[in-house]
């Protein structure tokens, strides 16, 4: 009679092929963050189809969702990502731009959300605070010793609600400037 394998407890997933851990286990919960973000931002994709200039922005939300799977694929294995741009932009560039938005945008900076950019704005703003949790959620899981993989996976992050708050940034000067 051939020996079975010890069936997992409920309890329990998998981290990698040779390792099961707590499902509350910090990088398990990053990557439960990692899963709510993505299906916010497809919700959003689909609550912004029809709606007038909203193809441009549906597209960015698709780069970013992306860059999100390969987020989750470098997590799982432990590999670098071959890319870190977010909205065709460097981390650098990415920083500059969320942190002077007079400059970029002609809209003033630590401008409090607000319905009267409307509904992309608000829809927006939920991903990048949704982006946050996620950060944090990251940061919990790698603070200890991360790989350099991780590392990575950390920055961009960092960089994600960057340029959430870049896309609210051109909203917002769209409708203040009565684009």
């Amino acid at each position: 009679m051939p020996s079975q394998k010890p069936a997992k407890p409920e309890e329990m997933t998998h981290l990698n092929a040779r390792r099961i851990v707590p499902k509350d286990h910090p990088r398990i919960r990053f990557r439960g963050q990692l899963d709510l973000l993505q299906a916010h931002i497809v919700k959003t994709q689909l609550e912004l189809e029809g709606e007038r200039d909203s193809e441009a922005l549906i597209a960015e939300l698709e780069e970013i969702l992306d860059l999100l799977r390969r987020v989750m694929r470098s997590e799982v294995l432990d590999e670098p990502l071959a890319e870190e741009r977010i909205l065709g932009l460097t981390p650098e560039e990415l920083r500059a731009q969320s942190h002077d938005p007079k400059a970029h945008f002609g809209i003033d900076p630590m401008t409090p959300p607000s319905r009267r950019f409307g509904r992309a704005y608000a829809l927006i703003n939920l991903l990048r605070a949704q982006a946050r949790v996620a950060e944090e959620t990251a940061v919990a899981a790698f603070k200890a010793s991360p790989t350099p993989a991780q590392r990575q996976i950390l920055r961009v992050m960092n960089r994600l609600s960057s340029a959430f708050h870049i896309l609210m940034c051109r909203i917002q000067a769209d409708v203040e400037h009565g684009r």
